[in-house]
């Protein structure tokens, strides 16, 4: 699933959402260990501090 983010919000507050929505269509299994922060910002083209805040 490609991270789809628009300019009309905060990008981590978008960055939740997308997390939230990898969460519950299982992508990242409920009770599971997500990938690290350097992982998931590198995957979305985000800096590491901008995924941390998320």
């Amino acid at each position: 699933m490609p991270w789809d983010l628009k300019s009309d919000r905060p990008i981590y507050t978008q960055l939740i959402e997308q997390i939230e929505l990898r969460i519950f269509s299982g992508q990242y299994p409920p009770g599971a260990k997500l990938p690290s922060v350097r992982d998931l910002a590198q995957d979305a083209s985000v800096n590491p501090n901008t995924m941390q805040r998320a």
